[in-house]
């Protein structure tokens, strides 16, 4: 619910600033790891052959959701991982995965789910990790 209000209210703010370009963010890496765990997760259920067919479709979707927030709020979407330095820079991270019906807390469950299972065996491996 959390995230879902701060899209909302990231697109507000984009929106009413259209008057002039807005440079934002977007974790694209992030985006895809998310898609990718679920993607996982959908196998495990045994819907491999509508996986390979979603996974085929996931590259078109995501263009799309970047071109229209970029046309409809007048942004410029750098990655986040290449940006340096920047004053009032918006994170459309969080907007994207919404609009891709990604959930950042489901994410994290299963990618905590899946490193549980590989790590279960080697305990030490997971010292390290949160």
């Amino acid at each position: 619910m959390t995230a879902l209000v701060m899209a909302a209210t990231t697109l507000v703010f984009l929106f009413k600033n259209q008057n002039s370009t807005v440079i934002a963010t977007a974790d694209i890496q992030a985006v895809m790891d998310a898609q990718k765990l679920v993607w996982v997760k959908r196998m495990k259920a045994g819907e491999g052959t509508q996986v390979l067919n979603d996974s085929r479709d996931f590259q078109r979707k995501l263009e799309q959701v970047l071109a229209r927030l970029a046309q409809d709020g007048n942004v410029v979407i750098l990655d986040k991982n290449a940006f340096v330095a920047g004053v009032d820079v918006t994170d459309l991270t969080e907007v994207i995965m919404n609009e891709l019906n990604l959930s950042a807390s489901e994410t994290l469950r299963l990618r905590q789910s899946l490193e549980n299972e590989l790590f279960s065996d080697f305990p030490t491996m997971r010292k390290d990790r949160p």
